[in-house]
């Protein structure tokens, strides 16, 4: 309490009890008037809190403040500054509300508060648009009940909203959602739904153009590398003819390769998403067979190629995808390190839920910067060195389409000076063990 509110106070004892000294020594009974003036000083501040009482029933607004003299004015003036504070906090937050209301109107994507139980606490436009939720009517309701598509629930309730689920929007056509869940409080969610529909079509027309534009080269390529193997081996062939002929047929294969890598690309990203378990391949043989069939090669011999086979377990999925898998990392490990260097591929069992095929060299190793983007299309670290070796930069996008089809994962360590190694693995539930 301010000096101010005491010295307030002690003019309002003055004015009861000063009256009351006076008449007493008048009259000389001094008692009798002390205790009047108690009685009046008891009387009057009951009266004031009966008021004070009266207006916070009323509400305490600032405006009906009554007026008082003392402490009891101190209060009113205490309670109306900070009734004049939250109404300006209020009118703020207001303004607040009203400013992110209108911001998620204006979005283009669906956005939904939720409790971690589901239950929606507002919603836009969008969503109404895009998922059928209307901001007025299902307010409260839950959105597995709303919304209901069995990956949207698995996806929900399993709580992990590290990668956006991408799923099929059937109650508004053929659109393709991207949905995405983020925590932004302990008791809060916030689900954002985008329309792809647009973005897939986009994919889909690439995919096709480069699926289509591969078949029609191949036919040319094929009769360009017949014509030029003949003319290569023609005996009348003149001899400052036959190094352009070599470059020509080089280039016409590095080509044709090419051609072969963008099917194979485009026939893996238009089959299923996941590889069918129909086919027990295996690994260890493969392994093997790739091994030879590299060390047959002359570009090669000076590498040393090891194996370890440490386990009989067969992998459940696509024989073709799974060669193309060795294949690729083998001949990258190759191609991207100098003669002499030690190559060791390995299929193991890392753990009880899994087996890891691992390519693993002793190379100039890769930089930090580079990893992330190794499986992108056509990204070369070194593209001077990898068209010399024949690489078409298409080999790793291959091997992550394929591992991720038989639900694995590629992992990529390298460390400048060390080397680099791949491993993919896979879970178990993809495995079949020779005693099973």
């Amino acid at each position: 309490m301010s000096f101010s509110a005491w010295l307030s106070e002690l003019n309002r004892v003055l004015i009861v009890f000063v009256p009351c000294a006076i008449a007493g020594m008048v009259s000389g009974n001094m008692v009798v008037f002390f205790i009047i003036g108690f009685i009046a000083y008891g009387l009057w501040t009951a009266g004031q809190m009966a008021t004070l009482k009266k207006w916070f029933d009323s509400g305490a607004h600032a405006g009906d403040a009554p007026e008082f003299i003392g402490i009891a004015d101190q209060m009113v003036s205490g309670v109306a500054d900070l009734q004049r504070q939250n109404s300006a906090r209020q009118d703020s937050l207001e303004r607040l509300v009203s400013q992110f209301n209108e911001l998620t109107a204006a979005l283009p994507d669906a956005v939904i508060v939720l409790k971690p139980s589901g239950e929606i606490q507002s919603s836009n436009e969008a969503a109404d648009n895009l998922l059928h939720i209307s901001p007025d009517g299902d307010t409260h309701s839950r959105i597995t009940q709303l919304f209901r598509d069995p990956l949207f629930t698995e996806y929900f309730f399993a709580g992990k909203f590290d990668e956006p689920l991408e799923v099929q929007a059937t109650t508004t056509g053929d659109k393709e959602l991207s949905i995405r869940i983020i925590p932004f409080s302990e008791d809060r969610l916030v689900l954002i739904a985008q329309d792809m529909s647009q973005t897939a079509r986009i994919h889909e027309m690439r995919r096709s153009f480069i699926s289509n534009a591969s078949h029609e080269l191949r036919t040319p390529l094929t009769v360009i590398l017949g014509y030029l193997e003949t003319l290569s081996g023609h005996p009348k062939l003149p001899e400052e003819c036959k190094a352009a002929t070599n470059s020509a047929e080089l280039q016409a294969q590095r080509m044709k390769q090419l051609v072969e890598d963008l099917l194979a690309l485009s026939r893996i990203e238009s089959t299923a998403s996941v590889a069918k378990e129909s086919e027990a391949i295996p690994v260890g043989s493969i392994i093997m067979d790739v091994v030879k069939e590299t060390e047959l090669s002359a570009t090669i011999c000076q590498h040393d190629i090891r194996t370890q086979i440490e386990t009989d377990a067969s992998l459940k999925g696509d024989l073709q995808e799974i060669h193309s898998v060795i294949s690729n990392l083998v001949n990258n490990a190759i191609k991207h390190t100098e003669l002499g260097t030690s190559v060791q591929v390995s299929w193991k069992m890392a753990d009880q839920d899994s087996a890891e095929l691992s390519v693993a060299d002793t190379g100039q190793g890769i930089a930090p910067e580079h990893i992330e983007r190794l499986t992108e299309r056509f990204y070369r670290v070194d593209a001077g060195r990898s068209r010399e070796k024949g690489g078409t930069g298409l080999g790793l996008s291959i091997v992550k389409h394929v591992v991720e089809r038989h639900e694995g994962h590629l992992r990529i360590s390298s460390e400048l000076g060390q080397g680099s190694r791949f491993t993919c693995s896979f879970p178990a539930h993809r495995l079949l063990l020779e005693n099973q």
